[in-house]
């Protein structure tokens, strides 16, 4: 069998794309390669015109084809003779139309029930996406469910893991030519939220402060009898040849350096993209601010990507600014972690932390949950094919918010993605932490089942059989098919 693969992202454009739309796509064809190079020869294609001419040379020695687009399917290309399969994430619960939005109207293929008529079938990363399909479709429109190979790509960070002590560790990571926001560093202050020059001269009335709640007094410290954590040191990583500490930044974004940075206490990270709107980063950061308000060995490991790093960072730092003062610890990481890196930040971790409104899978939780990482996350979307309590604390959530198409025109909302329950994520802070903390035995069985539901849920052994069936189906389904009706439904406006 030929396997030909498409990405409008390649290898040599990731780091300069890390954020923008459907950057993640190249991540996805890259999990799913070695599990396809098992079923037949794979080539990757960086022009899907020339899958024709392929198609053509399989068919004439009776070799089996088809091309796999990682891509969403309104970037699909279509028009091929070869069967052509999406392999995409969606995360809203209905398909956009051509007739949602003015700006769609010139390209036929935002009709997204048009690309599936053109297409030989889908595979895409969720059930909740199934449903979508089916339901917007009908109930035997051909398309799998199968997640991103997860499984075998983190055996070598788990196999680090397995050999680190079994004691809470004091951990310091090493990485190259990267952004790091510091909160102990950036001086927080809600007053530094004022700017005097923009008083609008509304005198204070004498009584204001009584109409405020007295601050609390005496109040028993919920953290007090908990074991503190032994500091032993581990080098997580290599180190850097040139190394520093992280350096004081506030409104302006510090500069790219080798960073050489000690995390004590229990971690919680969280991969994100600050300007997609469906990461909910704000929840994630102000929960945890709240909830450790007094607690000072909490560090909150945000890895952020994307485009306009100034805008972003002085959102976190405005946010930060309103919830201080704080002794836990947040900090922001921006700038392109390599392989190894990105390994480093998962050995450095007690918990991933997800707050999504949606999600197509959530390709960083998936890895964490693979290393055995227990995570703070709600269950929804295409999370709750796997995210459930027994490797991790579930936050609350809700259906039926509406919101804008992501790729429309913003005009009017088309379909609706989840709320989260901002407290249910807050308590989920403090019970993980009692956790990592104080019930050892009950985060290591989090641990263990994490990794034997991702076993079960994303190895390649439980997905060759699923997509080997698949494909093979959908050619021959393909091959079948009258060649009229195929010219007819390549032409269907």
């Amino acid at each position: 069998m030929r396997i030909l693969l498409y990405c409008n992202t390649t290898q040599e454009s990731i780091p300069t794309r890390l954020g923008t739309p459907d950057y993640s796509y190249w991540y996805v064809l890259k999990a799913f390669r070695p599990v396809l190079e098992t079923l037949g020869t794979v080539e990757v294609l960086e022009d899907p015109t020339l899958a024709d001419p392929i198609w053509s040379l399989c068919q004439a020695r009776g070799e089996a084809c088809a091309l796999l687009s990682f891509a969403p399917p309104h970037r699909t290309p279509l028009g091929l003779r070869c069967p052509t399969i999406p392999v995409f994430a969606w995360e809203y619960p209905n398909l956009p139309k051509g007739t949602d939005e003015m700006c769609w109207r010139d390209d036929a293929r935002n009709d997204w029930q048009y690309v599936f008529d053109n297409v030989a079938g889908a595979i895409t990363l969720s059930h909740h996406t199934v449903r979508a399909v089916t339901g917007s479709i009908g109930p035997h429109y051909p398309i799998a469910a199968i997640p991103t190979p997860t499984w075998d790509r983190c055996e070598s960070t788990r196999n680090r893991l397995a050999s680190l002590p079994d004691v809470p560790l004091r951990r310091v990571l090493h990485l190259s030519q990267v952004r790091v926001v510091d909160s102990y560093l950036l001086g927080l202050s809600a007053d530094g939220m004022i700017e005097p020059n923009h008083e609008d001269g509304t005198p204070f009335a004498p009584d204001d402060e009584q109409m405020l709640p007295p601050r609390p007094t005496g109040v028993h410290n919920p953290w007090a009898d908990l074991p503190p954590r032994p500091a032993v040191l581990t080098e997580i990583g290599q180190a850097a040849s040139t190394e520093s500490a992280t350096a004081p930044s506030g409104w302006a974004l510090p500069d790219l350096l080798d960073i050489r940075l000690p995390l004590d206490g229990v971690v919680y990270t969280s991969v994100l993209t600050p300007s997609d709107g469906r990461k909910n980063w704000e929840d994630i950061v102000s929960a945890f601010a709240w909830a450790f308000r007094d607690v000072e060995d909490a560090v909150l490991l945000l890895k952020l990507g994307g485009e306009n790093l100034g805008k972003r960072h002085h959102e976190m730092v405005a946010l930060l600014s309103k919830l201080s003062p704080f002794k836990c610890r947040v900090l922001a990481i921006h700038g392109y972690v390599d392989p190894q890196g990105y390994e480093d930040l998962i050995a450095s971790t007690d918990y991933y932390v997800n707050g999504s409104l949606c999600e197509g899978l959530c390709m960083p939780l998936l890895e964490y949950l693979s290393c055995g990482v227990p995570a703070i996350a709600p269950s929804h979307t295409s999370m709750a094919d796997y995210m459930d309590a027994e490797l991790g604390f579930v936050v609350a959530s809700s259906e039926g918010q509406p919101v804008v198409w992501p790729h429309g025109d913003h005009v009017f909302d088309r379909t609706s993605y989840g709320r989260l329950d901002w407290h249910s994520m807050m308590l989920a802070y403090r019970a993980s932490y009692v956790t990592a903390k104080g019930d050892v035995a009950r985060y290591a069985a989090m641990s263990a089942h994490a990794l034997e539901r991702m076993q079960s849920y994303c190895s390649d052994a439980a997905i060759k059989p699923r997509i080997s069936d698949f494909i093979a189906g959908r050619i021959a389904a393909h091959a079948a098919e009258p060649a009229a009706a195929k010219v007819a439904s390549a032409q269907r406006p």
